[in-house]
């Protein structure tokens, strides 16, 4: 059975992290008002809570859920297995971590007004682009 870790994150924004998840290949994520637990490998329920869930179905059968249950100050706490950090290392949780930020800025643009131009990568950073509908 392999052991659960808890990693603070920066993430506050269910939609916006909900986003990046889809972006990062994850369309079937559990979203709960009240913590449910993870289930491990063998189908064992864990008492690990988590509000929202990618399913181990959803990411390999030899996987554990993984779960990010949501604190008193809103912000989320990433729950993931030993086994799963492997696949889901540094470079997933930067690339997530990333896709969040860009669900971000997007969700904000939009509030604003403006307008999607388009997404470019200069010397491997990300530029969106937008315009202000108000400016014409």
């Amino acid at each position: 059975m392999s052991a659960y870790n808890e990693v603070s994150t920066i993430y506050k924004d269910e939609e916006c992290l909900l986003q990046a998840l889809k972006e990062m290949g994850y369309s079937e994520v559990e979203v709960h008002e009240t913590a449910q637990n993870l289930i491990g490998y063998h189908s064992d329920v864990r008492t690990q809570q988590a509000h929202i869930i990618i399913r181990r179905k959803n990411i390999s059968s030899a996987s554990n859920d993984i779960g990010y249950f949501k604190n008193a100050d809103g912000s989320y706490t990433e729950i993931i297995s030993d086994y799963d950090k492997v696949k889901h290392d540094l470079r997933w949780r930067t690339g997530l971590k990333s896709k969040y930020g860009e669900a971000g800025a997007m969700k904000t643009a939009r509030k604003k007004g403006f307008k999607f131009l388009g997404r470019t990568v200069v010397n491997g950073k990300i530029q969106l682009r937008f315009q202000d509908r108000k400016a014409g």
